[in-house]
């Protein structure tokens, strides 16, 4: 194998090797304090959903109406 191979072929280790430094010793994992994430209400998340259907809804609706338009038109 010529140099430039060998250079080459070892480009994934050394990417490897970087991220592994930047993950140990820059982050310092050890040092970092868990997160506490607070559990959402039950309300809260069935509240987001219906929000979330109601606007799936609406667009069904406006994407129906257009197809609707666009068959008249032809």
């Amino acid at each position: 194998m010529t140099t430039h191979q060998l250079v080459a072929l070892s480009f994934p280790l050394l990417t490897a090797l970087a991220v592994a430094v930047v993950a140990l010793f820059v982050r310092r994992p050890w040092t970092e304090k868990p997160v506490e994430v607070g559990s959402p209400s039950r309300e809260r998340v069935l509240e987001h959903v219906e929000r979330l259907n109601a606007e799936i809804e609406v667009k069904t609706h406006l994407v129906r109406q257009e197809l609707r338009h666009l068959k008249n038109t032809r």
